[in-house]
């Protein structure tokens, strides 16, 4: 799996998204003031989007939103953004990524997501059961 092909490209007056599915994403995603929102590319493509939220007091990068159109899922593009997340974070400096597992779209089911995230390493917080963290 190539990582080095996924490029996040952080969101600003100056990049736009052609895609609708992820300017959807984008428009009703609510950042949080240490969040920085990504449009991730493979080759070129639009292919997902990523929210990190920075907060070096906790010593670990979160994970905010993770986002591929539903056409996209399935071929292994989740993962690699995974990837390329825990590439930040190492990075960066920080020894774990955290994240609290919310599906994005109505009626997907959080155990699939936390599934999923636990296929990659994911475990449950010790000190916060409702969110997972992997040490990188």
């Amino acid at each position: 799996m190539e990582i080095l092909a996924i490029t996040l490209v952080a969101i600003g007056d100056d990049v736009s998204c052609n895609d609708a599915d992820i300017r959807q994403r984008i428009a009703t995603s609510k950042p949080g003031k240490r969040t920085t929102q990504y449009i991730a590319y493979r080759d070129g493509s639009e292919i997902g989007f990523v929210a990190l939220d920075d907060i070096a007091e906790l010593g670990c990068l979160v994970l905010y939103e993770l986002f591929v159109p539903a056409r996209l899922r399935g071929s292994g593009l989740g993962a690699q953004l995974l990837d390329k997340v825990e590439a930040i974070a190492r990075t960066e400096g920080y020894e774990r990524v955290t994240l609290y597992p919310h599906p994005l779209e109505p009626g997907f089911p959080e155990e699939r997501l936390i599934a999923w995230y636990r296929r990659h390493g994911y475990t449950t917080r010790s000190d916060c059961p409702t969110d997972l963290e992997k040490t990188i």
